[in-house]
């Protein structure tokens, strides 16, 4: 699931209502069963964090709610591995997160905090629910009275084995504690370092340490980056970018972490959701 879901079921609720979620399951059974055999790998869902936060919460791509409840809105996961594997496709099922690095926009304790804060609703969240059947404490704190009746009795739904885990990297935000922002109480900046053609900062390293910090917390999937890469006009910043994060990824396989290949975006960078409309 890439974001695009059918008109029909957003007219009654989309993601907030329930029913979806069994629609979902039901969608991820038919397409198992029609191409499974012929697909090397199938992932439930890219990018979960989009779909929940930046979609339903932020606002910022469609349907662009602006509603709390639904920043854990990812059991239609759990319910789609289930039922793609009880139709017969039990190899290479996973799922692709993306992770951002979360610094802090100076040594101030609030800041840590807020950038600790920002850390474990972007880098751990989802990869939590769905890989160890918990959420952080950090972010369960500030979400409990939002959440659904009963949705700890979901956790074992989400908690689905799988057979490899994508992460898509690109970039951070630097963190900055603000108690006037609602919910989450922080805002985020883009930092000093050298930026991508559309603004965000290239730290390649940060790739190596998210490679590591998911074999060492989430042990047993192989992994792979799913996303990585800047849209330039420029193909010597190109290949610049790729050269610096491919050296990222043969230090993340020194350090024995179990990484089976790379992806390379994209032809065109967010054109159709986000850059290229005013």
């Amino acid at each position: 699931y890439h974001w695009d879901l059918p008109s029909a079921l957003q007219d009654r609720g989309g993601w907030m209502n329930r029913d979806t979620t069994a629609a979902f399951a039901d969608y991820a059974a038919i397409a198992a069963e029609k191409f499974g055999s012929r697909l090397e790998s199938i992932a439930t869902f890219n990018e979960p964090w989009c779909i929940t936060v930046l979609s339903h919460f932020l606002g910022a791509h469609a349907p662009g709610y602006r509603d709390v409840r639904a920043t854990a809105r990812v059991l239609p996961h759990g319910l789609g591995i289930k039922a793609m594997r009880g139709v017969g496709t039990n190899k290479n099922l996973g799922v692709v997160v993306n992770m951002e690095k979360c610094d802090p926009a100076s040594d101030k304790p609030e800041n840590l905090e807020a950038a600790a804060l920002g850390d474990a609703i972007f880098n751990q969240f989802f990869l939590d629910g769905v890989l160890k059947g918990t959420y952080p404490e950090k972010v369960t704190n500030i979400l409990e009275p939002h959440l659904p009746k009963g949705w700890r009795d979901d956790m074992a739904t989400l908690n689905q084995p799988l057979d490899w885990v994508g992460i898509n990297y690109y970039t951070r935000f630097l963190y900055t504690a603000d108690p006037k922002v609602p919910v989450f109480p922080f805002t985020q900046a883009r930092g000093p370092l050298e930026k991508t053609s559309v603004g965000w900062e290239i730290i390649p390293e940060a790739l190596t340490e998210f490679l590591m910090r998911v074999s060492n917390r989430y042990p047993g999937p192989p992994i792979y980056v799913t996303e990585n890469g800047a849209s330039e006009t420029d193909e010597v910043k190109r290949i610049s970018f790729f050269d610096r994060h491919f050296a990222a990824m043969v230090e993340a396989k020194r350090q024995r972490v179990d990484l089976r290949g790379s992806i390379a975006w994209r032809l065109i960078d967010n054109f159709e959701w986000a850059e290229g409309y005013n």
